[in-house]
């Protein structure tokens, strides 16, 4: 046989052969694309699944560390309240102090601080048939704050303030203090609950 015979057979083999073979592929063919497709729309979804699940580990983990935000936050507060409660507390143990002031801050004054106390009656008053009713107050520490330019000065206005033949004592305590300076007389008691009044008159 001559070579374009066998070519000619040949390519009749090859096409009887290839008709089956079309034949399945024509079957065969839509499922795999199907299949192909499935897979494909199986792989967005995870991927849609993952970047759902990422963005809900960060509210997880952005809801945690408000939580432990908070619990400092309170913890704090709580710390705070029972500091609060203890100064209450200390404060409501405390007795009251009194200041009186005697004369008024101007420039150049020195404030001079001094103890005050009441006796029942002073020798004077007992010698002078006085009797002199003591205030409730003279109970508890009461201080003055005289103002005046200079020690002198402020123990004539205390004297004048708080007179000895009405049972007062007074002591002056050191330091003093201008007018425009910061914070209380220098050797002043300061407890915490105080009250303030004018000494025009004797309380």
């Amino acid at each position: 046989m001559s070579n374009t015979t066998l070519f000619l057979i040949a390519t009749v083999i090859i096409m009887l052969a290839a008709v089956p073979v079309a034949m399945m592929l024509k079957d065969f063919l839509p499922n795999i694309m199907e299949k192909s497709s499935g897979l494909e729309q199986i792989e967005n979804r995870i991927y849609v699944l993952h970047a759902e699940a990422q963005e809900l580990q960060n509210r997880v983990n952005h809801l945690v560390q408000r939580r432990n935000s908070q619990s400092a936050d309170r913890n704090r507060l709580e710390t705070d309240i029972r500091k609060a409660e203890k100064q209450i507390r200390d404060l409501a143990d405390q007795p009251p102090m009194f200041v009186h002031e005697v004369g008024d801050p101007q420039a150049g004054l020195m404030k001079f601080v001094a103890t005050v106390t009441q006796e029942k009656a002073s020798v004077a008053a007992r010698a002078a048939g006085e009797r002199v009713q003591v205030n409730p107050i003279w109970r508890c520490t009461n201080v003055a704050e005289v103002w005046a330019s200079s020690f002198d000065e402020a123990k004539q206005m205390c004297d004048v303030a708080f007179p000895f033949k009405m049972g007062f004592q007074k002591s002056f305590m050191r330091g003093t203090e201008k007018t425009g300076a910061k914070g209380g007389g220098k050797g002043a008691p300061m407890p915490p609950a105080t009250a303030r009044s004018k000494a025009g008159a004797v309380p």
